[in-house]
């Protein structure tokens, strides 16, 4: 990413297994059980500071998929019906997507850990806190050389890289959720989502 590389780690596994949690655990008191986000925000950032020759900004998203509806998370306005019912344009991005400047790892996880209490979970028979909806979690990094005072005012060329951070919903037989109702066409959706990607 820090190349200007884009790149996209998934999750995918049954309701339960762990995805969650192995992605998007903070850690807390415990930093050796954080998940793979968090120390991939906290090394981004570390990285970041210690390159003299350029300098970065950092830029963070998160969206979510339900019942075949993208919702952006982060949009100021989100609790009263802002950022719903996002399109999706040919290559898979979302224009309107609400993209927040973070200056620090602090500062870009307390982002994602807000979005993620939006996020939407239910309680299953297989699952006590079953997520839902596709999580989607996006840093964007753009690097411009350091310029010197002889090169101010000149044009530089800057990279552009996007990491994509994907907990997916889990799979799940709907004999053995139990789930009715809304539940049960969450799970349609989840299922047959899964299904697409193969």
């Amino acid at each position: 990413v820090m190349r200007g590389i884009n790149g996209t780690i998934m999750a995918y596994g049954q309701t339960g297994s762990g995805k969650t949690f192995s992605l998007l655990n903070p850690g807390g008191a415990e930093p050796e059980t954080a998940g793979l986000l968090p120390r991939l925000v906290a090394t981004l950032f570390v990285r970041t500071m210690v390159d003299a020759s350029n300098v970065y900004t950092v830029e963070a998203a998160a969206s979510q998929v339900y019942n075949e509806q993208v919702d952006d998370l982060c949009h100021p306005d989100y609790k009263n019906g802002g950022g719903h019912n996002l399109s999706v344009a040919t290559g898979g991005s979302v224009p309107g997507l609400t993209w927040t400047r973070c200056m620090a790892a602090d500062e870009l996880l307390a982002l994602f850990q807000n979005a993620r209490r939006t996020l939407v979970y239910a309680e299953t028979r297989m699952n006590k806190a079953s997520s839902r909806s596709h999580a989607v979690f996006q840093i964007r990094v753009t690097k411009r050389p350091r310029a010197s005072a002889a090169q101010r005012g000149q044009t530089v060329r800057a990279t552009v890289g996007q990491l994509s951070v994907v907990d997916l919903a889990g799979s799940e037989r709907v004999k053995r959720s139990g789930v009715v109702g809304q539940q049960l066409k969450e799970a349609v959706n989840i299922n047959g989502s899964l299904l697409a990607l193969g």
